[in-house]
């Protein structure tokens, strides 16, 4: 499983630490932000997806920016 650093913005915030990532095994892509400190669950968790276009538009059509975010 491949992971990587990228930006995360809604509205009114950021989280410049979002993690985005390849599962090879599923051959699917995810991506988490904003986790929470007590439980360690984020507010967005998005996964299985199947391409990269994918899991951007569906973070757009709940609100989110998804920034550096490159093929490699």
């Amino acid at each position: 499983m491949s992971r990587y650093t990228v930006e995360v913005k809604p509205a009114t915030a950021s989280d410049p630490e979002a993690t985005n990532g390849y599962d090879r095994p599923l051959r699917t892509f995810f991506l988490q932000a904003f986790p929470d400190p007590e439980t360690d669950e984020s507010a967005l968790w998005l996964g299985a997806f199947p391409t990269l276009e994918s899991i951007i538009e569906a973070a757009g059509a709940q609100g989110y920016e998804v920034r550096g975010l490159t093929r490699k």
